[in-house]
C-alpha cells in the first residue's frame, strides 16, 4: 500500500478487489513467520535458560560428589588405620599366644617332672616302708627272743635263789 502524495489517487475499488488480498496474504504470511521466529526465539529462550539451569544443577552435583569423595577418602582411611590396628593387635595376640603356650609348655615340662619325681620319691618311700615294717618285724621278734631270754634268765635265778 502505498500512500503518498506523489502518486495519482488510490483508486479504493481496485485496491480493495486487487491490491488487498494480496496485502492480506502478505501479512498473514509474516505473520506466521513472525509466530515461527517468536516461537524459535522462546525455544531458545527456554534453551539458554535450561542450560543455566543444567549448568547450575551440574556445580551442584560436582559440589556433591566432591563431598561424597571426601566422605568416602576420610571413610577409607579410618577403615585402613582401622585394618592397621586390627593387624598390630592380630601380631600382638599371636605373640602373647606364642609366649603362654610357651609358659604353659614349660609348666607341663615341671609338673611332669614333680610328677615323676613325686613318683620316685613315693616308690623310694614304699621300699624304705617296706624296709622299715621288714627291719620292725625283725625287731618284734628280737626283742620276743630276748623277752624269752630274759624269762628264762629270771627262771634260772629264781631257781638258784630258791
Amino acid at each position: 500500500m502505498q500512500i503518498s502524495n506523489d502518486t495519482a489517487a488510490l483508486n479504493y475499488v481496485d485496491y480493495f478487489t486487487k491490491q488487498l488480498p494480496i496485502d492480506l496474504a502478505t501479512m498473514a504470511a509474516l505473520r506466521d513467520e513472525l509466530a515461527t521466529r517468536q516461537g524459535a526465539l522462546s525455544a531458545a529462550e527456554n534453551a539458554v535458560a535450561d542450560r543455566a539451569k543444567a549448568a547450575e544443577e551440574l556445580a551442584a552435583a560436582r559440589a556433591t560428589a566432591a563431598d561424597t569423595q571426601t566422605a568416602a577418602q576420610q571413610a577409607l582411611d579410618e577403615a585402613k588405620s582401622s585394618l592397621a590396628a586390627a593387624k598390630a593387635k592380630e601380631k600382638e595376640i599371636a605373640a602373647r599366644e606364642k609366649e603362654v603356650n610357651a609358659d604353659l609348655t614349660s609348666r607341663q615340662a615341671d609338673v611332669a617332672k614333680r610328677e615323676t619325681s613325686a613318683d620316685d620319691k613315693a616308690a623310694a618311700l614304699a621300699s624304705q616302708q617296706a624296709a622299715l615294717d621288714a627291719r620292725s618285724a625283725s625287731l618284734e621278734a628280737q626283742e620276743a627272743a630276748l623277752q624269752t631270754r630274759v624269762k628264762a634268765f629270771q627262771d634260772k635265778v629264781a631257781s638258784i635263789s630258791a
